[in-house]
């Protein structure tokens, strides 16, 4: 699977995410790749919303859980703390001596491949941490200590912050969407409710329509002329178990059509009165 993440609004493709891979190799990955120091959060934004991950979350269950596809979901890499606004004594002497300019990754970045870099520091293995964080800037820059990226409970404490800072906007939004979604869905069993109404009066009168015919029958029968040379010709001309079958089969599938639509009819009203 791959993931389109933006960095600093710069969008870099993560390729060969599997079902281990977890929220916190992505971050160190993308951050390894664009000499990112600091702490970083991985924010996903769908629906209008956003939702901060945690780092032990697996990407392939967040989507399970989601039912979103990957294309549809946004993933933002936001930095927890502001860069210092004044440069200190060590970024200084870091200015006097520059680092070894180090090789950049392409914008597709192959989980599932060892990231090598061109300081002595490699990272081995599809996400697997490295020893050190970013081992070419921490050689070319004794006195510039970079803090490593990992797992503590400041990381868990800004995430919260995070999400607490979501706008009210966001949940307004997701609260219309729902309200619109549930109208749709009402209006719809509505519509079935009345299709059913018009089926149930059809077969009423298609019923109606066949007992009529019956009565109709039973009365030519009475009037025809007596004699036993018309009733033996009027019995032999007429297929009677061949029609009182066929009306009779007719009959029992009305009856059974009659009652699927009434018991449809009878969930659909119940479950308009639950939505109600």
């Amino acid at each position: 699977m791959d993931l389109k993440v933006s960095v600093e609004g710069v969008i870099r493709e993560v390729s060969g995410v599997t079902e281990s891979t977890t929220c916190e190799e992505i971050i160190i990955k993308l951050a390894q790749a664009a000499n990112l120091p600091g702490f970083y959060t991985l924010v996903a934004v769908y629906r209008g919303r956003e939702d901060t991950l945690s780092a032990d979350e697996k990407m392939v269950d967040f989507f399970r859980n989601l039912h979103e596809k990957p294309s549809n979901v946004q993933f933002i890499l936001r930095r927890l703390e502001a860069p210092s606004p004044r440069p200190t004594q060590s970024q200084i002497q870091a200015k006097k001596h520059p680092s070894v300019p180090t090789q950049r990754s392409q914008s597709r970045l192959p989980a599932n491949l060892p990231y090598r870099d061109t300081g002595s520091g490699a990272f081995h293995g599809p996400f697997s941490p490295p020893p050190t964080w970013n081992s070419a800037r921490e050689q070319s820059t004794p006195a510039q200590k970079r803090p490593s990226l990992r797992r503590s409970a400041t990381f868990e404490a800004k995430q919260v912050a995070q999400d607490a800072r979501t706008p009210n906007s966001s949940q307004a939004a997701f609260d219309s969407d729902e309200y619109e979604q549930l109208k749709d869905q009402l209006a719809y069993q509505e519509q079935e409710v009345e299709l059913n109404r018009i089926r149930l009066l059809r077969l009423d009168k298609e019923i109606a329509e066949l007992e009529h015919a019956n009565r109709l029958a039973a009365i030519n029968d009475a009037s025809l002329p007596v004699g036993p040379a018309a009733e033996l010709a009027q019995l032999a001309a007429t297929p009677w178990s061949q029609l009182l079958d066929a009306n009779r089969a007719r009959q029992r599938d009305l009856l059974k059509e009659h009652e699927r639509y009434k018991l449809a009819l009878e969930r659909i009203n119940t479950e308009l009165e639950k939505t109600r």
